[in-house]
This record gives structure tokens, sequence and C-alpha cells, in this order.
């Protein structure tokens, strides 16, 4: 019989309790329910059954009542789950206890618990003890059409009650969050019946999702659009779905100054890399992005060209850590984000470079397999002809230009220099030719060796020489490659799919143990890890981030496992004993004698006296398999001679020698067999035949003998615990 309590208390000061349903109550409330729970009776003994005879041996449950079982019972349960009723409205809920903490008189309840039951601080609550029953089948229905986005429903589910509830109440909403965005579900059904509220700890509780109607499916769905972070424009518009790019074909876009364009690109053959190629309608101007992930930003990407000058290109070797290893997705992300030209570049109007800063940017974007040198890297890099590289250098007949350093034949030197000091003039920091008209406009970055035009000079500034800070405001960079490398790899904030409870998580801090650190665990993983199973195979509990090596352990015992040795009789399927022959303790039975016989001459003989028999008489067992038995060949009458010859081949077969003291390893004998025997041995060479000679006969037999005899279940066993065949 389960114990009764029940209190008022003040609802506190609205505190963030826990995501779930769990909530505070006072240190006198704990102490109410211990009391609570020793002063309820007993339960009754059960009632005696006149028709049960005491002197049988058939066990009856009515009479299996055990005093110290009542006792047991006496212990406060766990968990403990409350209803929580609001007298004023008669509305209720149900939720389990964090801990006991709170003020006397008061509780404290989670936000959404006390908006549902339409409670506010000061509100009088009524708390109730209420044993569920523990839940098995909970059906949810989505709030909104933008539930599709979740990667895993009964993953992110489990994930959420696991962590955070104890309970599941009909009607009830439950938020579960994936990365930053909330979803919302409703309880519609529970089981088992009646299922107004059920218990959810320790228990397996099946999950179905009631999909939305057609209608709400096709609806918008509402996703922050802007943003801006670090002067950086990163806004962007979910409500507009990327296009598809096909590879090898020439598709059109246009982008918005501060904005992107998304593209998606299928990519099924990974053996070839890909080369991304962007050609801008002058004056505009925009940065080429890819990424495995969705959505693609200056923030968030792999790789990138930031160039202003034609084309832009992104050459992704199939070599690539990053492009190779994606094996969840096919699809690559590709994001151009625009942008208005600093200057008029190359020759552009005033005007038109004004109206571009605006207004949008066109350009053709062509996505082809690469099968080039891999050393080719992206973004692209313009190649510089070095001093040892110029053609005709040294060669007969050549000079070499004081001005511009090429080598030209002396025949015209003098007309070239006339018009090369005249044009042309050499940077004194880079040494890169120009035209004279081009020097003011030539730029050197004063934090690295960039040099080339005016006008990508405040662009290279901005990218590589600013100032940005993570979202997760640990790391600050100058550079925005480097904070979209950071975002990637071990910045707190970064979403990763969790490897134990398979949700999309933040990663966190690194671990906090050196083991879990070698792994490559986050934080979330390391604690997300240490939740145990059950092995099947040992019934052992282990941990999550510990399976893999467990069944490696599990695996190396099963190859490492000694063969079972067989008695050395060919028709024989028992297990091998020591003794000279190698038989087994049936088979070996005629032939031990009590006198000594330290040559084995007498145990020989027998043996050869055995052997004649058999191939002039026969056992005449109508069952019979021995190929070198009389009855088995069907032969009713055999020359003697024949038969003493044969004997001694197949005594040598035996590999008993005068100075044998033990057993020898790969004697075998050919001796005739009762009739159970005969049949195993049939039963084995099938089964063996079946497996196709996978596993050896030994394996085969232990199989049958584990089974009792049943060939598919041996063969199943075979699959399960026999040594793997080598390949």
């Amino acid at each position: 019989m389960s114990f009764t309590w029940s209190a008022t208390f003040v609802v506190g000061a609205t505190i963030k309790v826990s995501k779930g349903d769990k909530i505070i109550l006072p240190q006198a409330a704990l102490e109410s329910i211990i009391q609570a729970n020793i002063s309820a009776p007993p339960p009754p003994p059960p009632e005696l059954d006149p028709s049960y005879d005491p002197t049988s041996w058939e066990d009856h449950p009515q009479h299996n009542y055990n005093p110290f079982n009542a006792t047991k019972s006496q212990e406060l349960p766990s968990p403990l789950t409350f209803q929580i009723r609001n007298p004023a409205n008669r509305l209720l809920t149900h939720g389990g206890v964090k801990e006991f903490s709170a003020k006397d008189g008061q509780v404290h309840l989670p936000e959404w618990m006390m908006n549902s039951l339409s409670l506010a601080p000061g509100d009088q609550v009524m708390v109730k003890y209420t044993a569920l029953s523990k839940g098995t089948w909970a059906k949810f229905r989505p709030l909104s059409a933008d539930y599709i986005e979740i990667l895993d429903f009964r993953a992110l589910l489990e994930a959420a009650l696991r962590s955070n509830y104890t309970t599941l109440t009909r009607g009830e909403v439950l938020k579960v969050h994936q990365g930053t965005k909330e979803f919302g579900f409703v309880v519609e059904e529970l089981k088992p019946d009646p299922g107004e509220a059920v218990c959810i700890t320790d228990t397996d509780l099946e999950v179905d999702i009631e999909p939305l109607d057609t209608e709400m499916q096709d609806g918008p769905s509402t996703v922050n659009g802007d943003q801006k972070q670090n002067g950086v424009g990163s806004k962007f518009s979910r409500t507009n779905t990327d296009q598809a790019l096909k590879i090898g074909f020439d598709a059109q876009g246009s982008v918005a100054v501060e904005e992107y364009q998304r593209w998606t690109v299928d990519i099924p053959n990974r053996t070839s890399g890909i080369q991304v190629t962007v050609q801008v309608d002058e004056p505009g101007d925009l940065d080429v992005l890819i990424s495995t992930k969705s959505p693609v930003t200056l923030q968030d990407h792999i790789w990138a060209n930031f160039d202003s000058l034609e084309p832009r290109t992104i050459v992704i070797p199939a070599s690539d850590q990053d492009y190779s290893a994606q094996q969840n997705s096919q699809v690559l992300y590709i994001a151009t984000y625009g942008r208005a030209p600093s200057t008029a570049a190359f020759g552009s109007s005033s005007s038109a470079a004004a109206s571009s800063s605006t207004g949008t940017v066109n350009y053709s974007i062509l996505v082809q397999y690469y099968d080039g040198d891999s050393t080719t890297s992206s973004p692209a890099i313009k190649h510089v002809v070095s001093k040892d590289e110029m053609p005709n250098k040294g060669a007969p007949g050549y000079q070499e230009c004081t001005n511009c350093g090429s080598w030209i034949p002396e025949r015209t030197m003098v007309l070239h220099s006339n018009f090369c000091h005249r044009n042309n003039v050499k940077c004194e920091r880079c040494g890169e030719v120009m035209k004279k008209d081009e020097l003011p406009n030539h730029f050197h970055c004063d934090h690295c060796d960039k040099h080339g035009h005016i006008s990508e000079q405040k662009k290279h500034m901005e990218i590589y020489h600013g100032w940005y800070q993570c979202s997760c405001e640990r790391f600050e960079t100058a550079s925005l490659p480097e904070l979209a490398l950071h975002r990637r790899t071990d910045c707190q904030d970064r979403f990763i799919i969790c490897r134990y409870c398979f949700t999309l998580v933040q990663q966190g801090a690194p671990a906090s143990n050196a083991r879990d650190l070698i792994r490559g665990l986050s934080s979330h993983e390391s604690y997300c890890g240490d939740r145990t199973i059950q092995c099947q195979k040992c019934s052992q509990m282990v941990s999550l981030k510990d399976v893999q090596v467990h069944a490696q352990h599990h695996e190396y015992q099963r190859q490492n496992q000694v063969t079972p040795q067989l008695c050395s009789n060919q028709n024989c399927v028992r297990s091998k004993s020591k003794n000279i022959l190698g038989l087994c303790q049936l088979c070996f039975g005629p032939y031990w004698i009590p006198t000594e016989d330290p040559k084995n001459q007498k145990l020989i003989q027998r043996l050869a006296r055995k052997y004649h028999t058999q191939l002039m008489q026969g056992c005449e067992n109508s069952w019979c398999r021995n190929k070198y038995c009389a009855t088995s060949r069907g032969s009713l009458e055999a020359d003697g001679t024949k038969a003493a010859t044969e004997m001694m081949g197949i005594l040598k077969e035996a590999k008993i020698g005068a100075t044998t003291t033990v057993a020898v390893e790969g004697g075998k004998t050919w001796l005739c067999v009762d009739e159970g025997t005969t049949r195993k041995r049939v039963m084995v060479e099938l089964l063996f035949e079946s497996m196709t000679g996978q596993y050896a006969i030994e394996w085969c037999v232990k199989a049958l003998d584990a089974e009792k005899s049943d060939l598919e279940a041996a063969a199943q066993w075979l699959n399960q615990h026999a040594p793997r065949p080598s390949k």
C-alpha cells in the first residue's frame, strides 16, 4: 500500500530551476514525506487459496509472501513523483523533485510550469505525492511545421526526456532544443491506460510523432532574419531555398551588396577534387565561401576566396581532409557575399561603382571536377615569375634589361631599353614592373607581404587585419579566416552531433581528463559517454564511451579461442582424451591394458587385429559409415592379403612409434562407432558443408552441442561465437 502525502505551499520567486519538470521543495517537506512513508501500513499478506496443496511440488504465487519483502516496501520510493495543482482554477500537472533547499512554506517551479498552471509568485499551489505507473508509449504532436529541421526526432526527444524530465502529463507542451532553435511538442497520448500521466525514469519509452497537416507543413517557417557581428555583414534569410548547381554547367547569379546568395552542389564522386570558378560583372565585387554545413557565412566556412580580381577560383583537391571525410552527405554548400567596390577599379566609372554599392552584383558560377596537381590550393594565388624562371635567361645573344629584368635579344636592346624606361617603372619594394600611371594605385600592406591594386586595400585590411571576436567570447583575432577556423574546430559554441546521444549540441570546453582528451571528446561527449548500457554478451554494465573497446575485447577473445580437440577416430565427434592414440575415452576403452607396454607392441597388435576384423568381416551395423569397414563397403567376402596390405597403410596413420609416450598430433584412426555418434557425425558434416567450409569441423561439433543438434541455430552460433574465418 502506497503512502499518502500532500501539502500547500506558496510559489517562490521565479528562478531558473531546470529545463524539465523538477521542482524545489523545502527540507521540512522531505521530513514529512519520510514520516508519512514510515507510518503507512505494510501491504497485507495474500489471501490463502483453499484449493492449494502445501505437500505438492507446485509453486503457488500466493504463497510467496515474505515479511522481509514487506519491510523493504516501506523504503522511500524512487523517483518521487508529485501532482502539482493550482487550487484557484484546478489546473494540474506532474513533476519530480530536484532538491529540498527551498525556504519553509515555499516551492520553486519551472517557468513553463507556472505558465501552464497560471501561477505567479505569491500564489498558493498544492503538491501531492502520486505514484505513477512506468510509461511504455507516448505520442507527440509538433506545434509548428519547422520540426522537419530536426535531424533525429527520437534521439532529440530521448535526450531531452532523459536529462530533464521525470514525468509526462497529457496535454502539456514539451520544449526541446536543437542548436539555438527551440521546438515545441504537445503530449497527445500516453500508455499504459488511463494515460493521464506516467513516470519515464528507468523505463524504455516508445515515442511516436504525429505529423502536421499538409497545409501546415507547406506554410513558411519563421526564422530570425538579420544579424550583424563585428562590423561584418552576415544577414541572411532562410525563407529562400538554396539553389542547386550541376557539375559542369554554368549558372547565373545575382546577390545584393552585404547579403548572401546560397547554392548547393551534389558531389557523388569524392575520388576527384572540384574547382569552383566565379566570374563577376564589373565593377561589382564578392566573396566566395564553401562549407560542408549550412548556412555558410563569413564566420562559418571552410574554403574561401576573398580576391577582388578576376576570376574568383577555389580548388579543392580530392586529398583535402574536410572534403574527403564528408561521409554523411554528398552536398557542398556555396555562398556568395556581395561587396561594393571601395574605389573605381580598372577604368570603371565612379558613377557605376556608386550604383553598384547600393545595388546588386551579377556573376556566373561554374563547378567542375578537378584532377590536377593537388598542390594547387584555394584561394587561387597569382604566380609571380622569379628571376630564375625568366625565359631565355643566360642564352647566347640575349641581354638582361636593367629596368624590367627581362632577357632581350642584344640587337633590339637599345629600342627596348628606351621604350621600357619611358613607359614602365619597377616597384622598389616588391620588384613588380608596371606602367608609370599605375604606380600611384599600387599599394603594399604594412602588416604582411600583400601588394596589388589600391582597390583591394580596404577589403584586405578588413578581412585580414581587422578585429573579430567569436560569440564564445574566448577567442579574438585580426583575421576573418582564422575566426572561421576557430569556429569549426575548438570553439565552445560550435555545434556538433554527439556521438552518444546523436543530438545537435554545443561541444563546450575540452574534456577534463586526459583519457577523453586523447579520444577527442568534447565536454558534452565526455559527460554523455559516462552513461552505461548492458553488454548483450557478458551482461556487464559498460559506459558508452568504452563500448567500442569492450566490443574489441570480446572480439579478441573470440578470435583467440583454442580450437576444440576431437577424438582422432575420424568417425567420432567426442572430445579427445589424454592417451597414446588421441582417442576419446569411449573409443580408447577396448585398447587399454593393465600391463606395462613400454614399446607399444601390444597396443599396435590390438589395433591391427581390430582393423583386420573390420576389413574382413565388418561390424554388421547397418548405420556404419566407416570407409575401412566391410559392412559399410557392402563386401561380404574380403581377400585376406588385400585386407592385410590395406591394414598396414591405415595403421601407419595412427602414428604410433616404439618411443611414443603421448598422443601424436595429426594421428588418425578409423574405428566403427555407435548409431548415435554416426548420426551426429552426419549432422556435423552437413553443417560444415552448409557453411561452405568457413569454420573448422571442430567448431561445427561445438555449435551442435551448444544448440542441442539444431542445425539452423548451430549456424547462427558459429557466426556469433566461433573465430571469424581469415579472408
